[in-house]
């Protein structure tokens, strides 16, 4: 039954109205239907999963394998696939079709009882587009756990809650336990085309590296089963009740950070979700997922700290571009609750850290061709001192949040400074210095704003860059890869918005 407040049985929800009408027009089980949304995007009708799936449903196009069929699904609604990736009322539509369409394949032309919800199991094994039957099965369970649990989907066009259902998840039984961790519920292989066979021991890891799927949990484990991901984890811990699946052997280097050199000393768990829907990061998934961890470091000799527990956004990319690793991923995302976390591991929480980096330049911190390589640079409130790099940048890493002042200084140049306030993992702060000697006032600041003219208006050499003046004066494409120290710069700032 589907349990709805006395308001929204007289007025129900957009996403309650078009829910019931497509179960109504293709006879089948509401309360099915939207288990098969949750599980794949808790709703999400925007949702794009990491192996390319699309909408709420997770529909792959034609060339795609592992979710259910965007093409079949339009052709059954007589639409155009395109327009239903787009529209989540043809989303639901096109699902209630597709999962009438297989029921009828396996029960001989007609539709099981709509009461009936253990009957349709078949149908949704056939909904789920997996190849692999032990595939099959597990989103099969995973489906009937949600109905024999119900859940609440607390959503922008409405709330629904699904009553338990007297169902039988078992007829989809997952592989036995096994594992390095006691706390397993299972272990699925990761195809071995994904990760790198090895023999690592105690004292070769020293860190768990956190992530977010981008994705539903049974989907994770097909995408790390399938050649084309070139990607793999070695756990994946699930939203609902924070069920956790190993999928490559601890001993055995995942491909999941996007640094090798990181890959070679850590461990990596994935977490079912987005990073841009907090509802994933449930108190079950982080109850479990720090037991995990907590198990990894007793048997690792991983400190339980936050410079060796990080999140894949505190990867740095190996080409020195940013962070994130090679793909500037951002996860676990501004959801994720790390003071929380940290308790639960039982480790120090700690204050957040992060850095400070920045060009030192001639005149123009967009002036490519005048790095001052060697130049000192050092903070205001600390004493930490550094030295520009050959690529024109400092660096002040591991610095605790708060408000900064840098200088910079180099023979034949007067010193500038900039203001700096770190908030997240990263910060920058680029300087410019002008020609001049000790003694040299150098230009002034403009105080009375841009275009009263006079010497005032020249640039301040203690100006912070910010992501749109970078944007607006660079002229480079940040989506390419940078040749020049300024691109890669602008090719960091705009990464990191991606997961």
């Amino acid at each position: 039954m589907i349990l709805v407040s006395l308001a929204a049985a007289a007025a129900p929800g957009p996403l309650e109205r078009e829910f019931r009408l497509a179960a109504a027009e293709h006879e089948v089980p509401v309360e099915l239907l939207y288990a098969i949304g949750w599980e794949a995007s808790h709703l999400n009708p925007v949702a794009e999963s990491t192996w390319g799936g699309q909408g709420m449903f997770d529909f792959m196009e034609a060339d795609e394998t592992g979710g259910p069929s965007l093409e079949a699904a339009s052709a059954l609604i007589e639409t155009n696939p395109n327009l239903v990736a787009r529209a989540w009322p043809l989303q639901v539509r096109g699902a209630a079709a597709l999962l009438a369409d297989y029921a009828r394949v396996h029960n001989g032309g007609s539709l099981p009882s709509r009461g009936d919800l253990d009957a349709w199991q078949s149908a949704v094994s056939a909904f789920s587009g997996r190849e692999e039957p032990a595939h099959q099965a597990m989103y099969v369970k995973y489906v009937y756990e949600l109905l024999q649990d119900g859940f609440v989907a607390d959503t922008s066009m409405g709330e629904i809650r699904v009553d338990p259902q007297a169902v039988n998840p078992e007829r989809g039984a997952p592989p036995p336990a096994s594992g390095d961790s006691s706390l397993n519920d299972q272990f699925v292989a990761a195809a071995s085309c994904n990760y790198s066979d090895y023999s690592r021991a105690a004292g070769d890891i020293d860190m768990v590296v956190i992530h977010t799927v981008q994705g539903s949990y049974s989907g994770c484990y097909s995408w790390f089963q399938n050649c084309d991901a070139g990607a793999s984890a070695h756990y994946v811990v699930r939203s609902s009740d924070g069920a956790i699946t190993q999928m490559v052997w601890e001993a055995d280097v995942g491909w999941h950070a996007g640094n090798w050199d990181y890959n070679l000393r850590s461990v990596g768990i994935e977490h079912e979700g987005y990073v841009d829907d907090c509802s994933y990061y449930t108190d079950a998934m982080y109850r479990e997922s720090a037991a995990l961890t907590a198990d990894i470091a007793a048997r690792q000799g991983v400190p339980l700290d936050r410079s060796h527990i990080i999140g894949h956004n505190e990867v740095p990319d190996p080409d020195g571009s940013g962070y994130g690793g090679s793909g500037h991923h951002t996860d676990p995302g501004d959801c994720w609750d790390w003071d929380y976390y940290m308790s639960l591991v039982g480790g120090e929480t700690g204050d957040p850290t992060g850095e400070i980096v920045g060009f030192v330049r001639e005149s123009d911190i967009y002036n490519e061709s005048g790095n001052l390589v060697g130049a000192t640079v050092w903070i205001e409130e600390t004493g930490d001192t550094t030295t520009v790099s050959a690529a024109g940048l400092y660096e002040f890493p591991g610095l605790p949040y708060g408000n900064y002042t840098i200088h910079a200084d180099v023979d034949g140049y007067l010193e500038g400074t900039c203001a700096a306030e770190l908030t997240s993992s990263q910060q920058w702060c680029s300087i410019a210095l002008f020609p001049g000697e000790e003694g040299d006032t150098g230009p002034s600041v403009d105080t009375d704003g841009p275009g009263d003219g006079g010497t005032d208006d020249l640039p301040n050499p203690g100006k912070p860059v910010m992501i749109d003046e970078v944007d607006a004066g660079c002229g480079c494409d940040a989506g390419a890869t940078a040749a020049g120290a300024a691109s890669v710069a602008v090719g960091l700032l705009f990464a990191r918005r991606r997961r």
